[in-house]
């Protein structure tokens, strides 16, 4: 029920701190994909915030990391970070939120969004989400095209 053009904009509440995790994303890829030799076909992002870092591996091979919050290590001059990316791009993507010793992917946090969504709201296609992780809740908290709202588990 996602649209292939679809915008996911995901955001980790950390304490008194808010971070956009698709900028991050799209932060590891510019990163990654600047060292890579080839063009990069996979990446799994591991957003840990209580080192302030989200590691990344691309394509299986080579890992390295960004820092959560901007510096001179990860932007470059001319480079975009939206804040916004096609969760369904040509790059296969994963993000994974660790936290006390937990990991939980955010493809599952989507699904079951969409899963909620889809129940509540039948046969309506979705152009935006928005998700608003909260570790301290174990929650997601969700807002579809700008009015429909609710939350998830982030474990199940």
């Amino acid at each position: 029920m996602l649209n292939s053009d679809a915008t996911v904009r995901i955001y980790l509440q950390y304490y008194e701190k808010e971070i956009n995790l698709t900028r991050i994303v799209k932060k590891a890829y510019l990163d990654g994909n600047a060292q890579a030799v080839q063009p990069v076909r996979e990446m799994t992002v591991y957003v840990k915030p209580e080192d302030e870092r989200a590691y990344y591996v691309m394509d299986g091979k080579f890992s390295s990391y960004v820092n959560l919050w901007d510096s001179d290590r990860d932007i470059k001059k001319g480079s975009e970070l939206s804040g916004e990316i096609n969760w369904h791009s040509e790059v296969k993507r994963r993000l994974i939120f660790e936290y006390r010793g937990r990991q939980c992917d955010c493809d599952g946090i989507i699904n079951r969004i969409l899963d909620k969504y889809a129940h509540i709201h039948l046969e309506k296609n979705l152009q935006e989400i928005e998700i608003y992780v909260r570790q301290e809740d174990e929650t997601a908290y969700y807002v579809v095209d700008g009015r429909h709202t609710g939350a998830v588990p982030m474990f199940c």
